[in-house]
Protein backbone atom coordinates (compact mmCIF):
# COMPACT_ATOMS: atom_id res chain seq x y z
CA UNK A 1 0.00 0.00 0.00
CA UNK A 2 1.14 3.46 -0.73
CA UNK A 3 2.04 5.51 2.29
CA UNK A 4 -0.99 7.40 3.49
CA UNK A 5 -3.21 6.97 0.38
CA UNK A 6 -4.76 3.63 1.23
CA UNK A 7 -4.48 2.45 -2.41
CA UNK A 8 -2.65 -0.65 -3.57
CA UNK A 9 0.11 0.19 -6.07
CA UNK A 10 0.88 -3.42 -6.86
CA UNK A 11 0.44 -4.02 -10.58
CA UNK A 12 0.73 -0.44 -11.76
CA UNK A 13 2.50 -0.26 -15.08
CA UNK A 14 4.81 2.30 -16.53
CA UNK A 15 3.18 4.51 -19.17
CA UNK A 16 3.31 3.09 -22.71
CA UNK A 17 5.65 4.89 -25.08
CA UNK A 18 3.60 5.00 -28.29
CA UNK A 19 6.64 5.77 -30.46
CA UNK A 20 8.46 2.68 -29.19
CA UNK A 21 5.36 0.54 -29.75
CA UNK A 22 4.98 1.83 -33.32
CA UNK A 23 8.65 1.06 -34.01
CA UNK A 24 8.29 -2.53 -32.75
CA UNK A 25 5.17 -3.11 -34.87
CA UNK A 26 6.74 -1.63 -38.01
CA UNK A 27 9.82 -3.86 -37.66
CA UNK A 28 7.68 -6.98 -37.24
CA UNK A 29 5.37 -6.13 -40.15
CA UNK A 30 8.31 -5.33 -42.45
CA UNK A 31 9.23 -9.03 -42.77
CA UNK A 32 5.73 -10.40 -43.41
CA UNK A 33 3.80 -10.45 -46.68
CA UNK A 34 0.22 -11.52 -47.16
CA UNK A 35 -0.71 -13.06 -50.48
CA UNK A 36 -4.25 -13.55 -51.75
CA UNK A 37 -3.32 -16.43 -54.05
CA UNK A 38 -0.73 -19.14 -53.53
CA UNK A 39 1.77 -19.83 -56.26
CA UNK A 40 4.32 -22.62 -55.64
CA UNK A 41 7.95 -21.80 -56.22
CA UNK A 42 9.05 -24.49 -58.65
CA UNK A 43 12.73 -23.55 -58.40
CA UNK A 44 12.96 -23.97 -54.61
CA UNK A 45 13.95 -27.33 -53.13
CA UNK A 46 11.17 -28.58 -50.82
CA UNK A 47 11.88 -29.44 -47.20
CA UNK A 48 9.93 -32.69 -47.44
CA UNK A 49 9.16 -33.83 -50.95
CA UNK A 50 5.92 -35.45 -51.98
CA UNK A 51 6.44 -38.43 -54.23
CA UNK A 52 3.12 -37.83 -55.96
CA UNK A 53 3.64 -34.11 -56.70
CA UNK A 54 4.89 -33.41 -60.21
CA UNK A 55 6.56 -30.11 -59.27
CA UNK A 56 8.54 -31.77 -56.42
CA UNK A 57 10.20 -34.36 -58.63
CA UNK A 58 13.82 -33.54 -59.33
CA UNK A 59 15.12 -33.95 -62.83
CA UNK A 60 18.58 -35.50 -63.14
CA UNK A 61 20.83 -36.16 -66.01
CA UNK A 62 22.75 -39.42 -66.44
CA UNK A 63 25.87 -38.19 -64.65
CA UNK A 64 23.90 -37.14 -61.58
CA UNK A 65 22.03 -40.45 -61.61
CA UNK A 66 25.36 -42.29 -61.72
CA UNK A 67 26.71 -40.25 -58.78
CA UNK A 68 23.55 -40.88 -56.77
CA UNK A 69 23.76 -44.63 -57.45
CA UNK A 70 27.45 -44.74 -56.42
CA UNK A 71 26.65 -42.83 -53.23
CA UNK A 72 23.80 -45.23 -52.48
CA UNK A 73 26.15 -48.21 -52.88
CA UNK A 74 28.76 -46.63 -50.60
CA UNK A 75 26.16 -45.96 -47.92
CA UNK A 76 24.93 -49.55 -48.20
CA UNK A 77 28.47 -50.89 -47.82
CA UNK A 78 29.16 -48.68 -44.79
CA UNK A 79 25.96 -49.87 -43.14
CA UNK A 80 26.79 -53.50 -43.89
CA UNK A 81 30.25 -53.22 -42.32
CA UNK A 82 28.98 -51.71 -39.08
CA UNK A 83 30.86 -49.83 -36.38
CA UNK A 84 33.60 -52.47 -35.95
CA UNK A 85 35.20 -51.37 -39.21
CA UNK A 86 35.19 -47.73 -38.16
CA UNK A 87 36.19 -47.92 -34.48
CA UNK A 88 38.58 -50.25 -32.65
CA UNK A 89 36.66 -50.02 -29.36
CA UNK A 90 33.10 -49.01 -28.39
CA UNK A 91 32.66 -45.24 -28.50
CA UNK A 92 29.21 -44.87 -26.94
CA UNK A 93 27.34 -46.80 -24.30
CA UNK A 94 25.06 -48.32 -26.90
CA UNK A 95 28.14 -49.66 -28.72
CA UNK A 96 29.15 -51.62 -25.62
CA UNK A 97 26.17 -53.96 -25.85
CA UNK A 98 27.14 -56.75 -28.22
CA UNK A 99 30.52 -55.23 -29.10
CA UNK A 100 32.51 -58.17 -27.75
CA UNK A 101 30.98 -61.24 -29.35
CA UNK A 102 33.72 -63.65 -28.24
CA UNK A 103 33.96 -64.64 -24.57
CA UNK A 104 36.89 -63.31 -22.55
CA UNK A 105 38.12 -66.82 -21.82
CA UNK A 106 37.41 -70.18 -23.41
CA UNK A 107 34.64 -72.19 -21.76
CA UNK A 108 35.90 -75.50 -20.46
CA UNK A 109 32.91 -77.78 -20.05
CA UNK A 110 34.80 -80.12 -17.75
CA UNK A 111 35.44 -77.28 -15.27
CA UNK A 112 32.49 -77.31 -12.85
CA UNK A 113 33.28 -73.80 -11.58
CA UNK A 114 32.13 -72.14 -14.79
CA UNK A 115 29.88 -74.69 -16.48
CA UNK A 116 26.54 -75.52 -14.88
CA UNK A 117 24.40 -77.49 -17.29
CA UNK A 118 20.74 -78.02 -16.48
CA UNK A 119 20.23 -81.50 -15.13
CA UNK A 120 17.20 -83.63 -15.70
CA UNK A 121 15.29 -85.07 -12.82
CA UNK A 122 12.88 -87.97 -12.83
CA UNK A 123 10.00 -85.48 -12.78
CA UNK A 124 11.10 -83.61 -15.88
CA UNK A 125 11.78 -86.87 -17.73
CA UNK A 126 8.25 -88.06 -17.03
CA UNK A 127 6.82 -84.71 -18.15
CA UNK A 128 8.73 -84.90 -21.44
CA UNK A 129 7.44 -88.42 -22.08
CA UNK A 130 3.87 -87.28 -21.38
CA UNK A 131 4.21 -84.27 -23.68
CA UNK A 132 5.68 -86.35 -26.52
CA UNK A 133 3.02 -89.05 -26.30
CA UNK A 134 0.10 -86.56 -26.16
CA UNK A 135 -1.93 -87.15 -29.36
CA UNK A 136 -3.78 -83.81 -29.12
CA UNK A 137 -0.60 -81.81 -29.54
CA UNK A 138 0.53 -81.58 -33.13
CA UNK A 139 3.72 -79.89 -34.20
Amino acid sequence: MAAGTGKCTFGNRAPIDINMLNEIISREVKHFRNYKTYRPNFKAVPIASKFYAAHDKMKHNKEEDKKIEEYRKEVGQARALGPHSKYSFPVTTSHEYGWYSKPLYALDRSDRRYYHPTRESIHTKIEVIIQMSNPTKKK
